[in-house]
């Protein structure tokens, strides 16, 4: 399967979008719209860097930074860029990465092993101002992602692996392990999947683990705290029927 032309890397400065600035332009400005429209507001409000692999034209760079701004993204002046997102003395390749087993586009970095520590965030004042993590790839059994913010996995959580996030998770994808949200103990955070059938859910310490006949669902979910219970409902007001 070709690699995806544009990937998503977030930092605690901002967002970088990765351009392989080799493939078609139409290609890029289609691909990157289709990944925002595909986040559903998620980045909003978020700061970003555009990161071509060789140098853009002035018009393109505006017209992706236009499609970056209708989805309420903002251009952002002071995000670090760490060395091997710096330009290359050979353009025409992206810098060193890393391709993930069982993802289909480059990920910029491999998921990380168990008992990674909990990366540091800038200190925020409310979950919606926390920095985000993004990672493309399948967090396989014995695997464990942990960060202090948000989490966004564009992949599969399999069976006995784990995230952790002090604020929200959002799998793009199916979560069959466990989800971990607001473990510093904030009660708004949220877990959302593509598919939702974990072995354990939790949210600032409240723990709901699956029930042993799970229900097939083909549309995607949410977890969030009503009380002193974890709720699960369709994150869409409109779910499709199942087959």
């Amino acid at each position: 399967m070709a690699q995806d032309c544009i990937t998503f890397k977030g930092t605690r400065g901002g967002l970088l979008i990765l351009l392989d600035a080799s493939r078609d332009f139409n290609e890029l400005r289609a691909n990157l719209a289709a990944k925002f429209a595909a986040a559903r507001g998620f980045f909003q409000g978020a700061s970003f860097a555009l990161v071509p692999t060789s140098p853009l034209s002035s018009r393109e760079t505006a017209e992706l930074e236009a499609i970056c701004r209708e989805h309420g993204l903002v251009p952002g002046t002071n995000i670090p860029l760490p060395d091997r997102y710096r330009p290359q003395k050979n353009p025409g390749k992206l810098a060193p990465a890393t391709m993930v087993a069982g993802a289909n586009c480059y990920s910029t970095s491999a998921v990380p092993p168990a008992g990674l520590p909990v990366a540091p965030a800038p200190a925020a004042a409310g979950t919606a101002e926390l920095a985000t993590l993004l990672e493309e790839g399948n967090l396989r059994n014995g695997q464990e992602l942990a960060y202090s913010g948000h989490v966004v996995l564009v992949g599969n959580v399999h069976q006995g692996a784990t995230i952790k996030a002090t604020g929200n998770i959002l799998v793009m994808g199916t979560l069959l392990g466990s989800a971990h949200a607001g473990v510093s103990g904030d009660r708004a955070a949220v877990i959302v999947a593509y598919r939702l059938v974990p072995a354990q859910l939790s949210i600032a310490g409240v723990i709901a683990r699956s029930p042993e006949q799970k229900t097939r669902r083909v549309y995607p979910e949410i977890a969030r705290l009503a009380g002193d219970k974890i709720i699960v409902e369709p994150y869409l007001s409109r779910k499709p029927p199942c087959n």
